[in-house]
């Protein structure tokens, strides 16, 4: 391994563990197990269901952007399997390999080129932005108080700029092509041309009015679905009252912006410091807010984990030759 890598992994590791300090330091071990012990059980099953239409919802929304990519619509259930795989691989392994790891996997069982699968899966990444910070967005509204002013205008600035890419993207096929507006003046980078070019290639899907609803459309009730998730888990430990829906878009999205943050494989750490915080915000006490925290993320890793590598053994590949196939590509 090289020093370099060696490097990042420990940064890694140590920002998951300050995280992991915050998150438990003013919670006695006493009252986390009281907490813990106190969930009722039966919650757990609405919880796995919603992770069984999360990963449905992803498929289908995936299948609408890959139109451009088959003659024929692509299988729902192996873009069901693949979505698990890519969430898994990264649930276990270091710099979110599993996006990589999900578009190479793709190409190969769907008979597409991997530069279609990436660019894919760019946009897919594109729609959750823009669509998670607009259910933001109006979940600030319905439960005020817990976003500043300036979040507020950071996050329409950012779904502004994510659907003004999808926009130009969607549009610049001709621009890149030689002689092309854009062309011209990329030529001097090729890398730069060729990423903004298979981004594109992504992106072309998106001029069907058709098409680009229903990505749309998909992408919200992506993360409605995932909404029901931390909905129910209140209810688990008894607290519906401090976390009614607007609120569960809330602990989403502040769960989504541990994404941005290097941590541990899985968020692990980082997940349970942010969620716990806005729990306590909501009027949790700390040991209930990490209890919550500890649940809900430990649930969805633990199925979508042993799903997604049940999936990718079926597929007679070993996570340590996946690791070195996407390394070799990166």
């Amino acid at each position: 391994m090289s020093l370099k890598k060696t490097l990042s992994g420990a940064a890694v590791f140590a920002i998951t563990g300050i995280f992991l300090w915050l998150a438990l330091r003013k919670v006695e071990p006493a009252a986390l197990g009281a907490a813990l012990s106190s969930a009722r059980l039966i919650w757990l099953l609405p919880m796995a269901v919603v992770v069984c239409l999360d990963l449905l919802v992803r498929a289908a929304r995936w299948r609408v952007l890959l139109g451009r990519a088959r003659v024929l619509p692509a299988p729902l259930w192996d873009l069901f399997k693949l979505a698990a795989i890519g969430i898994a691989v990264n649930n276990v392994l270091l710099l979110r390999l599993g996006e990589l790891a999900r578009a190479g996997l793709a190409a190969r069982r769907l008979s597409i080129s991997a530069a279609a699968a990436l660019a894919s899966v760019a946009v897919e990444r594109a729609l959750d932005v823009t669509a998670l910070l607009t259910l933001f967005l109006l979940a600030s509204r319905l439960a005020p108080g817990f976003a500043s002013v300036q979040v507020e205008r950071a996050a329409l600035l950012l779904v502004a700029g994510a659907i003004s890419s999808l926009i130009v993207l969607a549009a610049a096929d001709n621009s890149l092509a030689p002689g092309g507006f854009a062309e011209r003046r990329l030529r001097r980078w090729p890398r730069l041309h060729n990423f903004i070019e298979q981004l594109a290639l992504g992106a072309a899907v998106l001029r069907s009015p058709s098409a680009a609803a229903r990505a749309a459309c998909l992408s919200l009730a992506l993360w409605l679905v995932d909404a029901a998730y931390y909905w129910a888990g209140a209810y688990a430990f008894g607290i519906g009252e401090l976390v009614d829906y607007p609120r569960a878009i809330l602990t989403l999205s502040w769960a989504g912006a541990v994404s941005a943050i290097p941590a541990a494989p899985g968020s692990i750490g980082t997940f349970e410091a942010f969620v716990a915080s806005i729990l306590n915000a909501f009027g949790a006490t700390p040991a209930t807010a990490l209890a919550y925290a500890l649940l809900t993320h430990m649930l969805a890793y633990l199925m979508v984990t042993v799903a997604g590598l049940g999936f990718l053994s079926r597929e007679g590949v070993s996570l340590l030759r996946l690791r070195e196939d996407v390394e070799r590509e990166k």
